[in-house]
C-alpha cells in the first residue's frame, strides 16, 4: 500500500471516529427523539440505556482520535475499538432479527461492521 493510500485509510478512521462521537453525543443528549427512528418506544428505561450506549460511543470515538495523535497507543485502541464496532454491529443485527429494532438499524450495523474491518486493517498496517 502506498503512503497516500495509508494516509487515506488513516483519514477514513478519523472520519469514522468523528461520526461515532457525533452520533453517540446525539444518543446521549436526545435519546427519546432518536429511539422512534429505530421503531423503539422512547420509554425512560430504553432512553437511559440508549444514552448510556451513546456515552460509550463518544468515549471510543474520542479514544481513536486521541490515539491518532499518539501513534504508540494506536494499535491497542484500534484493536479494542474494532472489537467494539464488530460487536455492536452483531448485536444491532440480532436486535433487528428479534424485532427489537426497525430494519433501518441494519444500515447502522453494516456501517459499524465495515468500520471495524477498516480499524483492523489499519491496525495490521500500523503494526508492520
Amino acid at each position: 500500500m502506498t503512503m497516500d493510500a495509508l494516509r487515506l485509510e488513516r483519514l477514513g478512521v478519523t472520519i469514522i471516529a468523528a461520526i461515532t462521537i457525533v452520533t453517540g453525543a446525539a444518543q446521549l443528549v436526545a435519546p427519546s427523539s432518536l429511539l422512534p427512528l429505530l421503531n423503539v418506544e422512547p420509554r425512560a428505561d430504553a432512553a437511559q440505556l440508549f444514552a448510556t450506549i451513546g456515552m460509550f460511543m463518544v468515549l471510543f470515538g474520542a479514544a481513536v482520535l486521541h490515539a491518532q495523535a499518539r501513534r504508540a497507543a494506536l494499535p491497542v485502541v484500534l484493536l479494542w475499538a474494532g472489537l467494539q464496532k464488530i460487536g455492536a454491529s452483531l448485536l444491532v443485527a440480532l436486535g433487528v432479527q428479534r424485532g427489537v429494532f426497525a430494519e433501518l438499524a441494519l444500515a447502522v450495523a453494516a456501517f459499524d461492521f465495515l468500520s471495524g474491518l477498516l480499524y483492523f486493517d489499519l491496525l495490521r498496517r500500523e503494526s508492520r
